[in-house]
């Protein structure tokens, strides 16, 4: 008996089609013919299509991840696995979430999408929803992005390219498996601490100010609307203390009640606050180091501290503690 596996498609490049009368693509109604398209799935699993809406995935709002994770939470005990189809813009930020707040599921949740479209004759579409559908038969609990030659791992992931295949990566986690003649699993995939706290997914904060600072960069405090405060400092924390503009941001956070959090512009590494006396007067100032976390994963981590309430120090507390196997 084949398994049976759930396909949610969201949106994305995977299922476009040109506009009429112009060179660019728009969401397009051929996914209703999937299977025509990939006869192959059949062989695979028993499936079923579900499309709760279908949009770029650059205009998608928290609610609608919210409402992926929800549907996923609420349909999985049906299914050995499920597949998410999904744009490749903020595809490492919903997988980043969905990591968080569906680690407990015991299944695989596989996302995917393509730098081409399905209906486009030379595609990396086709591929990659066969090895995603593949993958979600083989029962390893993980929730990862499927792209190109790799299976990531979504807490762990980055889009690293506008062009290739392979479009993802995880540079501070090995890949979770790689795809050629055969799939080679890594020994760590599906084999994580589950350490979400209670009460972490019900709401999704994305009131978070992000500063991404550049040499003589001038710096204003966290706007009104904002509830925290993301920094992407330079190498491993870096930031231009001796700037007054940089410090009363640090103490208008603190006055307001701000958590700071300090990630990393490199892609590969993170921060440790206590390298450099920079990176130790910040934390003096009450920076939260972001370590190891991705934009994205902080990000995700992040908006749902705030979601649950968390106080500074339990976000802090947070940072610090692998939830669903992201380095730290």
């Amino acid at each position: 008996m084949r398994p049976s596996i759930l396909i949610i498609h969201t949106g994305g490049t995977l299922g476009m089609a040109a506009a009429s009368g112009s060179q660019g693509l728009v969401p397009g109604p051929f996914l209703d013919r999937l299977l025509d398209h990939l006869p192959e799935l059949r062989e695979i699993a028993d499936l079923e299509l579900e499309v709760p809406f279908n949009r770029d995935s650059s205009s998608l709002e928290p609610s609608d991840i919210l409402q992926i994770a929800g549907h996923i939470r609420d349909r999985h005990s049906k299914y050995q696995g499920v597949v998410v189809i999904h744009g490749t813009d903020t595809m490492a930020f919903t997988a980043s979430v969905l990591g968080f707040t569906l680690s407990d599921l015991n299944i695989p949740i596989v996302l995917t999408g393509s730098q081409r479209p399905l209906s486009f004759i030379r595609s990396d579409a086709r591929g990659n929803l066969i090895d995603a559908v593949t993958l979600a038969t083989r029962e390893i609990p993980d929730i990862g992005i499927c792209f190109g030659d790799y299976w990531i791992r979504g807490v762990a992931a980055n889009k690293s390219s506008v062009h290739r295949y392979c479009a993802f990566d995880s540079p501070n986690l090995p890949h979770l498996a790689e795809f050629g003649l055969n799939i080679q699993f890594s020994p760590h995939a599906g084999k994580f601490e589950r350490n979400v706290p209670s009460g972490v997914g019900e709401n999704l904060e994305s009131a978070i100010a992000v500063y991404t600072p550049h040499p003589g960069m001038p710096w204003e405090p966290a706007p009104p609307w904002a509830k925290a405060v993301l920094i992407q400092a330079y190498g491993a924390g870096n930031l231009p203390m001796g700037r007054p503009d940089l410090v009363h941001l640090f103490e208008d956070a603190n006055a307001r009640g701000l958590p700071v959090v300090v990630t990393s512009q490199c892609a590969s590494g993170g921060t440790n606050l206590a390298t450099y006396d920079l990176g130790k007067r910040a934390a003096a100032l009450g920076a939260i180091q972001g370590g190891l976390h991705t934009k994205w994963a902080a990000l995700a981590k992040l908006g749902l501290c705030l979601g649950a309430s968390f106080d500074i120090e339990t976000v802090r507390k947070a940072f610090g503690t692998s939830w669903a196997g992201e380095p730290v």
